[in-house]
């Protein structure tokens, strides 16, 4: 078997004053079709998108094929 890997990084972002979890919705799918999280490991926040305001957790996912 081989298997693919994606990765997924999560974070929270200011919007107008909301803040908003940003790819929620885009990893709770993946794990829905069979990917697995196969590692976490987070990004600083002094590397963080220009609307993120905390630090980003990267999520790893692995699936066999």
């Amino acid at each position: 078997m081989s298997r693919q890997y994606k990765v997924c990084p999560l974070f929270w972002a200011d919007r107008g004053g909301d803040r908003h979890l940003v790819n929620m919705e885009a990893l709770e799918e993946l794990l829905n079709d069979g990917w697995r999280i196969s590692r976490v490991d987070t990004i600083p926040p002094t590397e963080l998108p220009d609307n993120a305001v905390s630090a980003t957790s990267v999520y790893i996912l692995e699936k066999q094929i």
